[in-house]
Parts: structure tokens; C-alpha cells; sequence
């Protein structure tokens, strides 16, 4: 039986082709690519602020929660388990090719303009929705 879950375990192996820890690296050069740092850092700039703007416990402190955010969620901290998750999620070939991309011409000005594209889709998504919540409204009252 033990000879059985070893031989289909080094099967599998084989048949993947790269270790789990290669597929990270390869993430890793994927999300450096794509400027992560700066993005999430500021991501997480605005959560905090967002958190302390409608918390007025927080509001007495902002600096300590802006330092609690940045030390448990800037990209530093989140890098290795963002790379397992990106490198369970895509092949090797996926992130090679779109870390190619990111690093063209095109590709840094779209990733430039993303988090602006980010937000105004959300805030059209958010707007699309407050028109329509009496409808909502109308449906839960019936």
C-alpha cells in the first residue's frame, strides 16, 4: 500500500512538471511585474481610512490603525500567500505570459490606469444599484 501512495505521489509529481515553490518564484516575478506593492499599500491606505471614518473609536487613534493595516496587510506581509494563491490558481505558462505583458509598454500603462478603472467600475456598479433599490424595496415589502 505504501509503495502504491509513493509511486502515484511521484507520478503526480512528475506529471505537474514544476514543484509548488517554482510556481510561487514565478508568481512572485508575476506580482513584482505587476507593481503589487504600491497598489495594495494604497489599497489598504484607503481601507484604513475608510474604517477609521466610520469608527469613532478609530478616529481617535488614526495613526496606530494606519500602523495596525500597513504592518498585517501591506503586500510585503500578504507576498508569499498571495504567490501560493496566484501560483494554485495559474499555470506557469499563465504568469510567464502576463508577466511579459506587465512588463511592455502597454501593460505598465494599463496597470498604471487599473486601480482608477477599479474604482469608477465599482462606484458605477454601487450607482446602478441605488437606482434601482426601491425595486428591491417594493420586492422584499410584497
Amino acid at each position: 500500500m505504501i509503495k502504491i501512495v509513493l509511486t502515484l505521489l511521484l507520478l503526480s509529481h512528475s506529471l505537474w512538471g514544476v514543484s509548488t515553490t517554482q510556481k510561487q518564484r514565478v508568481a512572485i516575478k508575476m506580482l513584482d511585474a505587476m507593481n503589487k506593492t504600491k497598489q495594495m499599500d494604497k489599497m489598504m491606505v484607503n481601507m484604513a481610512k475608510m474604517q477609521i471614518a466610520q469608527n469613532p473609536l478609530l478616529r481617535m487613534h488614526p495613526k496606530k490603525v494606519m500602523h495596525f493595516f500597513l504592518r498585517h496587510s501591506s503586500f510585503q506581509k500578504l507576498k508569499p500567500q498571495l504567490a501560493r494563491l496566484y501560483a494554485k490558481e495559474l499555470s506557469v505558462a499563465e504568469m510567464q505570459t502576463f508577466t511579459a505583458f506587465c512588463k511592455s509598454k502597454e501593460g505598465q500603462k494599463i496597470l498604471a490606469k487599473m486601480p482608477r478603472l477599479l474604482q469608477l467600475s465599482s462606484n458605477l456598479g454601487q450607482r446602478n444599484l441605488q437606482k434601482h433599490y426601491p425595486e428591491l424595496l417594493n420586492s422584499l415589502m410584497k
